[in-house]
This record gives C-alpha cells, structure tokens and sequence, in this order.
C-alpha cells in the first residue's frame, strides 16, 4: 500500500509521498475550484462530464450547499457519485473539497437555520457560537460539506458597508473571541469536522466610502494590530485551516497580487501554515476590475507568485500555472508549498479514509427541535434594549398598533446568506436579473453571457425537478415549518393588536400612512417594526448593497414622525443588516430595541422582550452614530482623534469646537444595551498596581442584581495605555463576561488579564509591551465605567512577536 493510503503514517508523511508521485497537471488541479451547477443538471450523465473536465482530479466545488437546496438527500446521494469518481477512478484517487456558505447554517433545506452573526456577537457570549457551529458543522457533514467559508472576522468600523451584518461589530478583542469559538466549534476533532475558511483577510470591511471591494487605505500598524488581530487569534487558539483573501485593493495592489500582505505579513510576521483562498473571483476581478493583469491567465500567474494558493469560484487561471512552470516563470516549488497545504486539509479532515456519507442517515441528521431551540436562545440573547422610558414591559391589557414593514414578516427578520436568501438570489439570477451581486457566481454569469452560454443560476434552476421547484417555491411555508411566526401574529395571540403596515422597506408609497394612523389612533401603544432587510437582491444591505445615507429607508422616518403626531406612545423594533442614525426617533419616541436579524424565532423573541416574558440583555457590538457625517466613530479611537477622552465620553481637546452642525458623541456607545432590572457593580480589586511586563494583571469585582427579576449584565474589562512614544486608543477592550443573575443575587467576577495581550507597534515597529502607566478600567458599556485604576508595567521591553496572548482569563464565584 502506497505511504499516503496508509493512516498509520503521519499527515506530513503522506503528503509528501503523495505529493511526490504527482504531475504538474495534478497538482494544479488541486488548487483549482469549480461550481457544481452544470454537474447537478447531468443526471445520469454526470460520471461521464466528469471524467472529460477532471481528468488530472480536482481541488474543491463551492457553493455546493446549493445541489441541496430542495432536499438533503439528493445533496448526499449526489456527493457520493462525485467523490466515487475522484476517489475510485482519478489517478491518485484524491478526495475533492466540497464548500459553502455556512455562516448561519447549512443553507439548504433541512438545515438549522441561525441568527445572523451581528446578532450572535450582541450576545457577548462566545460559548452559544461554539454550541451553534457545532450543529452547522453536524448537518454539514452529514451531506459531505468538509469545508465553510466562514466566519467573517473583519473589524467592522463603517456601518455604510453593507455585510456589517456577518461580522461581530468593530472590536478586535470582540470578534476574535466569536471567532475562535465559531472555528473550534465548526472545526471540531478535524476528522469528523469541517474545515473553516476565515475571512476577509485583510481589511475588506474598511473601504473608501464604505462600498464593497473599493480601496482600502490603512498603514502596516494598523493593519496588524487591528484588523490582522483577529486572524491570528483564530490561528493561535483555533488552528484555522484557511484564510480568505480581500477582494480590495492595499496600497495599490489586490490583496490576492500583493505579496506584501498575502505572503510577507500572512506568512513571515503570522507564521500561519495553512491555505490561502482567492475570494469568488477574486483573481478573475484584478483582470476585469482592476486592470492589473492583460490576461486571465497572467492574473493567475500573479496571484500565484504573490502568495495565493488556490482560485474559487472557478479555477480557470490557475488551471494554467504549469505553462509557467514549463516556461521558467514560476518554479514548481511554488506550486508544491500550495498543493501541500491543500493535501493537508483534506487528510487532517478524514476526506481520505471517510469520502462518503450514509445516505440512511442524513434526515436524521438535520434539524430538530432542540437544535431550533438554540437558535431561538440565541436570538433571544442577542436582543439589545436602546431605550426604555417606562413603556416596556408592556402590561396586560395593553391595546397594540403593530405597524411598519416588518411587522407582519417572515423572511426580513432572517439574515443573508442563508437558505432563504439563495433562493430568493437564484430565482432572480435565473431570471436574468442583472442587479444580483453574490461576487463569483455573479461574475461567471457575466462571462456566461459574453460568450452566450447558459448561465450558473439557470444552469441551477433546469438541474431542479418539478417536485424540487414546488419545495422550494413558497418561502413563507419553508420558515413556517421551521416555527416562523411573524410579529404580529404572536402578539395577536397575548394583545389586541390593530395592525398597518404603513409602507414598504423602500420606495417612496406613502398611500398607506392613513391606514396605520386609524390603528395607531385604535391602540394605546404603537410598535413601529422598521428598518432593512438583507440579501442579494432587493435589499438594503447585503454584497455589493451599501449605504451613503443611516437613515431609515424609504419613508418610514415620515409614517414614523405621522404616527407620533398622534400622541400615541411607540416602541421602535430595529430589524436589519446595519445599525441605524435615528437621532429624531431616539428624542422622540419612548422605547427601542435594536432586534437586527434574529432569524425564524424573531417574532417570538421579540414579543417576549417586549411583555415582558424575557429580560433582554444583548449589548451593542458597534458605536451608533447620530449622522453619517460622524463616521468612522468607534469607542476604541486613538487619543487625540475621536469625540471622547481617556476617561470617558468627555470631548478631547481637539474637539473643543467640534462640529457645528451635530453633538460630537455617538448615539449610542459600544457595549449599550438596558435591562428590565438593576445592577451594582462595588468592591473593585487590582491584586498588584505594580507588575513586571512579562507578568499579568488582576482584577475583580462584585456584581449583584438590585432589582425584582432576574437578568443579565455583561462586565466589561477595558484598559488605557498612557505612555508611550506612539498614540494609543483611548480604551480597548481586554476582556468581558456575561452573566446571568436572579434578583438579589450577587457574584464575584476576577480577570487575569497577561501582558502579552497589550502588545503594540512601538516608534521603531516592534511589537512589545514595555514598561508605561495604564489604566485599567471596569464597567458594563465603553461610556458607564465604574471603577478606574492604575497599574505601572515594569522590567524591560518585552518582544511579543510570535508569543501574543488572545483572550483574558475570566473566573466567576458565587456569593
């Protein structure tokens, strides 16, 4: 038996026999991707197309979620006839990576379908995305899905950009904790698991004019001490099989082109050892985007000399890399670094010994209620009460207006990128809809259309039977069978409810304002359920769907402003992918919650905050401004550059005059969210104020719940670096804890925060912590700090290169 069939032998034994018998045909094959629609719509002719186009194997299908997107079954069954052919009838019988979308889900029907990850961050509790991702993985799996293209760990600082929504807000402390648990949970014991893809590596989320795929203008620190931080988070303390590369531009160069970022700082500064992916069409885009390359061939030749190691959506350019290595352009050394790291995954993930799935087992293996109660329970905690001015919790008896586009849906509460959004992307591509803009697929049916072939949603659609299309087709019945109710639907069942929808998410139709003024005139308490929805197509956020304006959309600031000239009192419901610069609403109106996109369960969960049934306790994860004209503005800004001091929302000197036309503070801070109940935070404790710079920092205090009903407070560790020769944020967070308290009951929460976690780019751009005076602060929001105290670093420069420390210990005792 040939070392590489043999498991006894080690991962790097068999790669390298593997390797060593392949051609260089076969091994560019493995760093080549394709989409698996023109394969689905073959039946019983697939066996034969893939001996004709896969002929040397092949690396990995993306966007293979979707042959399921009727029935898991057929996914199942259809996984097994590709793998049998890779497997059984290739040369060397590699097994092929099959990849999705998986950040909320499995996106196909069956799966569970999840909150989206703005919501699971407003949690602040890691531990529920490990829980959550161990189901994705689960169902994924079951189909023989080895591979998802999530999380989405990018720093989220401009809310203009429309996929804030699949990030964790704008902290990097934040972000890399919801990330490492999403990639243990999602990745598993790697045998049985699924390979995680991290992206957007590097600085995707912060872009000229917040539009997607522009420039993105950030220097070498912040680019590693900020966006890169996460990334290496997930690396150290997950073991990220891959990185996604950003489809932008860094100092006049794709990140996919750009050795510097893709090679020098991922692998020289970061050490990481795994894959490097193009993002869909990501190398395709410096030929027709950027006119960096006159040739999509030589786009591939760039991006494998940059750094890149494989191409999705579809592999047409690096198909072509042993022409340059035949030609002494390219040494085949480059292309072995790359096949090694792919052949890796596949082996480390059980894709050798375990290719196919038990087709028996597969509706078994999807959703179920106790893997929808999860997401019911995250959706729940994820909920952030804004304001609250006495009118929540509403009190039996209560007559209630529900009014506004969201009120009586089913499909806007649910996020993008998931099985509803797919269809919905897929029915309009199919169409001939040119306004999609999922990037990959979007960019092979323009080239489809060029040359007058058949494009991939077509091809999707003529691959779905009669039965499938029917399944599929009503997508108010598939959220239904997942227990979807709408807003209005669940209140009716505890209030009289008189219900208007007022206008549409768009558009500039106000005929129906008069109507929701007679329901809002009927009611004692108006819930104005507002906002955007998410997708790819009609939306107001999503890839490619940006905003230049934070208002509400359409006309729902004037049905919002006419149903407060009735004197009734209103409850705004924020739903959608961004946050929202409502500064007239937050003056006026006597309640909000920021709900974002909660999923099928977004009906009840909000219900229940709003009766009472749930105490919310979810906390902003980004700074809301009050205008767009205040944007960038995070919590976390450098001293000197932002609207508030060191020691809290005061205005720094700078901004003394500030602006003229607007308040210099945000709306609402980083970390803000209310309760129904009280806490006390007393009895702050630093161990030691003096501490050596290789040591670690002690912290404690006492947290007890002062009012009648139980709820949860989120303890926030912040600290303030106040000398050093390079300007520092103003805070940064270090570490966090969400706890769950009954009335009167009190617990005692102790941080070890390491030193290794303070490192920053000094003046000669070396990371270090060194010996400084910080403050070490605690509270439960950027803005409501508690306690203060300093803490003097002593010893020598410490180096941390290499030895960075990613999350802060947390100890909760009962009292």
């Amino acid at each position: 038996m040939e070392i590489y069939k043999n498991a006894d032998y080690t991962v790097d034994e068999r790669v390298e026999d593997l390797l060593s018998r392949m051609t260089l045909e076969e091994k560019a094959a493995q760093l080549c991707g394709d989409l698996p629609f023109e394969l689905a719509k073959l039946g019983e002719g697939m066996e034969e197309a893939l001996k004709e186009k896969y002929p040397d194997g092949h690396g990995r299908f993306t966007q293979y979620s979707i042959v399921g997107l009727a029935d898991p079954v057929k996914i199942a069954e259809f996984t097994n006839r590709v793998q049998k052919y890779f497997v059984e009838e290739t040369r060397l019988g590699i097994p092929v990576a099959l990849q999705t979308e998986n950040l909320c889900g499995y996106p196909s029907m069956g799966g569970t379908l999840f909150p989206a990850q703005v919501n699971v961050g407003c949690t602040w509790e890691p531990e529920l995305v490990k829980e959550m991702t161990k189901i994705i993985s689960q169902e994924s799996r079951a189909v023989g899905i080895n591979s998802a293209m999530s999380p989405v760990i990018d720093v989220a600082r401009d809310p203009r950009w429309g996929r804030t929504y699949e990030t964790y807000g704008e902290d990097p402390y934040l972000i890399s904790q919801m990330g490492i648990h999403y990639i243990q949970g999602m990745q598993g014991e790697k045998k049985n698991g699924v390979a995680c893809v991290a992206k957007h590596f590097l600085g995707y989320s912060e872009t000229q004019g917040g539009l997607n795929t522009a420039a993105t203008r950030l220097n070498n620190r912040e680019l590693y001490e900020v966006f890169a931080t996460p990334f290496e988070a997930a690396m150290r303390e997950a073991d990220v099989s891959s990185v996604m590369a950003n489809y932008a531009e860094i100092d006049g160069m794709c990140v996919v082109a750009n050795r510097a970022i893709a090679h020098d700082l991922l692998r020289d500064t970061m050490k990481f050892e795994g894959i490097l992916t193009s993002d869909g069409a990501g190398i395709l885009k410096t030929l027709t985007d950027f006119h960096i390359a006159d040739t999509y061939e030589e786009a591939g030749y760039l991006a494998k000399k940059a750094g890149t190691d494989t191409e999705i959506p579809v592999g047409g350019s690096f198909k072509q890399l042993p022409k340059y290595v035949r030609s002494g352009q390219l040494e085949e050394a480059v292309l072995d670094e790359s096949v090694r790291r792919v052949l890796k995954v596949k082996f480390e993930y059980g894709l050798f010994e375990n290719p196919y799935v038990d087709v028996e087992k597969v509706k078994a293996a999807m959703t179920n209620g106790a893997k929808a109660g999860l997401s019911e329970k995250i959706a729940a905690k994820s909920l952030v009460l804004l304001k609250n001015n006495g009118v929540l919790p509403l009190r039996e008896g209560t007559k209630v207006a529900v009014i506004g586009p969201h009120g009586d849906s089913l499909r806007y509460p649910v996020s993008g990128y998931t099985f509803p959004a797919y269809v919905e992307m897929l029915t309009a591509g199919a169409a001939g809809n040119e306004s999609v803009s999922f990037n990959g697929i979007a960019d092979e049916a323009a080239k489809a259309k060029e040359s007058q072939a058949e494009n991939p949603f077509a091809a999707f659609f003529s691959a779905l039977t009669e039965e499938d299309k029917e399944r599929i087709g009503d997508m108010n019945s598939v959220l239904r069978s997942m227990g979807a109710a709408s807003l209005k639907d669940v209140l009716s069942q505890r209030f009289e409810v008189h219900y208007a929808k007022g206008c549409d998410i768009t558009g500039l139709d106000e005929s129906g304002i008069p109507e929701a003024v007679e329901a809002a005139k009927e009611s004692d308490v108006v819930v104005f359920a507002c906002g955007g929805n998410s997708g790819w197509v009609n939306v107001t956020g999503g890839e490619g769907k940006d905003r230049c304006r934070l208002g509400l959309p359409g006309v729902q600031q004037k049905l919002l402003e006419t149903l407060w000239e009735t004197g009734k009192k209103i409850v705004m419901v924020l739903y959608g992918p961004g946050i929202f610069a409502v500064p007239w609403a937050c003056e006026h109106v006597d309640g909000m919650i920021e709900a974002f996109m909660p999923g099928p369960a977004a009906g009840k969960v909000i219900a229940n905050v709003l009766d009472g049934t749930a105490n919310p306790g979810g906390k902003m994860t980004m700074t809301v401004p009050r205008s767009v004209g205040q944007v960038p503005v995070t919590y976390n800004h450098r001293t000197g550059s932002g609207y508030s001091g060191t020691g809290g929302s005061t205005a720094s000197v700078i901004f003394s005059g500030g602006y003229v036309d607007e308040d210099n503070s945000p709306l609402f801070c980083f970390g803000h969210g209310l309760s129904y109940t009280s806490f006390m935070l007393r009895d702050f404790h630093i161990e030691e104020t003096t501490v050596p710079a290789d040591g670690k920092i002690v912290v404690s205090c006492k947290v007890k719940n002062t009012g009648e009903r139980e709820g949860d407070e989120v303890v926030q560790l912040y600290y303030h670096t106040k000398k050093a020769h390079v300007i520092r944020p103003v805070k940064q967070l270090a570490g966090f804890k969400r706890l769950s308290l009954n009335a009167g009951e009190e617990k005692k929460i102790t941080f070890t925060l390491d030193t290794a976690q303070l490192g920053y780019y000094n003046e000669d751009m070396e990371f270090v912590v060194e010996p400084t005076v910080m403050d070490v602060m605690v509270g439960t929001s950027a803005h409501d700090i508690f306690f203060t105290g300093e803490v003097v670093l002593t010893g020598e420069k410490r180096n941390l290169m290499g030895s960075r420390s990613y999350t802060c210990g947390v100890d909760v005792e009962q009292l």
